[in-house]
């Protein structure tokens, strides 16, 4: 195809293809240059599905303990206006090293998951999870902190954020 643009008298086109699930076949075609999005920050649905590809997810989210609603349960404030919410409940955030924490429910401001170990918890404790999702995730908040040996060096503007629609 770009020889027939070329015949035409045009320059050659530079062919950008391929997203975050192909990266692994396009990166290593040379006349291409590979567009993928996700690798800048990475996921938990990425890792499940691309596990050839070695990326090491970049965006945690923090979130609180507010309550204990009840035995086996505990409410975060990880609602779905801080993560992706487009996936079905047990498909929006990941906690490493607490893989038995199941979601059951979640709203705007909360996240209410099953504890279905003695391990407790309390209001207050943190936990870090990984988004499923980081694309829409990211969208929902204007900065990001960057952390560096657990602390906090600056911030990133998520210009994802900025959309215009003009008529």
């Amino acid at each position: 195809m770009t020889d027939k643009i070329e015949t035409l008298g045009l320059p050659k086109p530079m062919i950008i293809a391929g997203g975050s699930p192909t990266f692994s076949v396009h990166c290593t075609r040379e006349t291409v240059e590979c567009s993928p999005g996700t690798f800048i920050y990475w996921d938990k649905g990425y890792m499940d599905l691309c596990p050839e590809q070695a990326f090491i997810p970049a965006a945690v989210l923090l979130t609180r303990i507010v309550s204990m609603p009840g035995h086996g349960k505990i409410c975060t404030d990880l609602g779905h206006k801080s993560v992706a919410a487009e996936n079905e409940i047990t498909k929006r955030i990941f906690f490493p090293g607490y893989e038995w924490l199941h979601a059951l429910t979640q709203s705007e401001e909360h996240l209410v998951l099953e504890n279905k170990t003695a391990q407790q918890f309390a209001p207050g404790d943190i936990l870090y999870g990984l988004p499923y999702h980081i694309c829409p995730t990211v969208a929902l908040y204007e900065r990001v902190q960057l952390v560096e040996n657990g602390r906090a060096v600056a911030e990133w503007k998520n210009t994802a954020r900025d959309r215009v629609i003009s008529i």
